[in-house]
């Protein structure tokens, strides 16, 4: 179905949702997701406003409240909003500033760089959430019917798929079985049918670890010595590099609670005491924070440290899919958070997934769309990974063998680095490769 919009020479063009949407004559498939994070969770939005029947299969119960806050640049927040997501509601933060503190030593030295432009440059602003409120809101647009469809998603908690087959059979842990038109993986780094999908192992490497938690922002206000760090308000993210290591603050749930985040190598990780399986916070801390200088050792106590959490990078995959399975998120393309685009790669999976699979004839298509999908993705989320594996960027020390993902377009400074993060437009470069396939046919 073709758009009146001209698409050629806006480069922030988003589809109606009517030319997304099936037609009453067009085929309406079957899927299954395996996994409701926020991957799993945006692909189930995506799919059913492309006029798809969709299942979700979870692991989980979703008891319990857990989880750090997100950074959403304007090419995740853009796709966001397209699909209906309520800033207001999710509580989330517009973000003003990113700070860089090059030296951990002398904190009145620092780089600025606004983002409040972002709303205007990109079409879209640059946002923090707290990762539950984000999650809650993915979870009610994609299970209630909206203005624009009458269904939502079934979702099955404590429900752990076991198998999965190129022919789309999803056998479940109790050995039942269902058939799907389609099977999205999106299980996170547990990526437990990525072999399936590419016919043999491909192991995540443990690059980084991380401290991370929550602090209220009114507990910093009444410390003199955390408030300086924060005397240019509650709205911008803070990175304070220290050698090999990072500290990151930054504000959620409308600035009332502050996101903190130690990132440090993966050899300094702290191995679980062989008897109790615990790690220990003192060693934690003495190991991770310890040589910060005061005011972050001040914000990050001993008391307020919950566990530290290994970060993974996975080797740049050339395709996403095979038979009736396709991998999204971390379960296919793991990276470390120094960029704020790990959410957000998942996100795009996600709407170029339900740009791809709209207005098919028959099931027949469903195959070649699978490969527009690996064309349009594989080249951006691996030159993102090359972007995010480095704790600072140094274009200098990209390897020959992962220029070719830039396609000659390698990012050289911090705007570079901004504008070939934040301006890619993933859903009308999958609606142009879907109306070229369609053109062909």
């Amino acid at each position: 179905m073709a758009t009146s919009l001209n698409i050629e020479d806006d480069l922030y063009w988003l589809p109606s949702p009517a030319s997304v949407s099936q037609c009453e004559t067009g085929k309406s498939l079957q899927v299954g997701i395996v996994g409701a994070g926020i991957g799993g969770l945006m692909a189930a939005i995506a799919l059913l406003d492309a006029g798809h029947d969709v299942e979700i299969y979870e692991r989980s119960q979703f008891k319990n409240e857990v989880g750090a806050a997100i950074m959403a640049p304007p090419n995740s927040t853009r796709i966001l909003a397209h699909y209906g997501v309520d800033m207001q509601g999710s509580q989330a933060t517009a973000a003003e500033n990113i700070i860089f503190y090059p030296d951990s030593s002398d904190l009145n030295k620092s780089i600025t760089m606004p983002i409040t432009h972002c709303a205007t440059k990109y079409k879209a602003p640059f946002y923090f959430f707290h990762r539950v409120d984000l999650h809650n809101e993915l979870r009610k647009l994609a299970t209630e019917p909206t203005p624009t469809r009458s269904r939502g998603a079934r979702i099955h908690l404590a429900t752990a798929v076991s198998r999965v087959e190129l022919d789309g059979t999803v056998t479940l842990e109790d050995n039942t079985t269902v058939k799907k038109d389609l099977i999205v993986a999106a299980d996170g780094i547990r990526a437990s049918f990525l072999q399936t999908v590419l016919g043999h192992k491909l192991e995540a490497e443990h690059k980084m670890s991380m401290l991370r938690f929550m602090v209220p922002t009114e507990e910093l206000e009444k410390n003199t010595e955390t408030l300086a760090l924060f005397k240019d308000g509650h709205s911008s993210a803070r990175i304070v590099y220290h050698g090999d290591k990072s500290a990151v603050f930054y504000g959620c749930r409308n600035g009332s609670l502050q996101n903190v985040g130690i990132l440090y190598p993966g050899d300094d990780t702290v191995q679980p005491d062989s008897r109790s399986g615990a790690v220990s916070k003192d060693t934690l801390y003495d190991r991770v924070v310890g040589d910060f200088p005061p005011v972050i050792r001040s914000i990050c106590r001993r008391e307020r440290i919950v566990g530290q959490w290994p970060l993974y990078a996975r080797q740049p995959l050339e395709t996403y899919a095979q038979g009736r399975i396709v991998v999204i998120g971390d379960a296919a393309h793991p990276m470390p958070p120094t960029r704020a685009q790990g959410a957000s790669m998942a996100i795009e999976d996600a709407a170029a997934l339900g740009i791809l699979l709209s207005d098919l004839d028959s099931e027949d298509d469903v195959s070649p769309r699978l490969e527009l999908f690996s064309k349009v993705r594989a080249p951006r989320v691996a030159s993102t990974q090359v972007i995010s594996s480095m704790h600072q960027w140094d274009p200098t020390k990209v390897r020959e063998s992962e220029k070719r993902f830039f396609n000659g377009n390698m990012p050289q400074t911090q705007l570079d680095l901004e504008e070939y993060s934040y301006a890619n437009n993933v859903m009308r470069d999958a609606w142009q490769l879907k109306e070229q396939c369609k053109s062909k046919q």
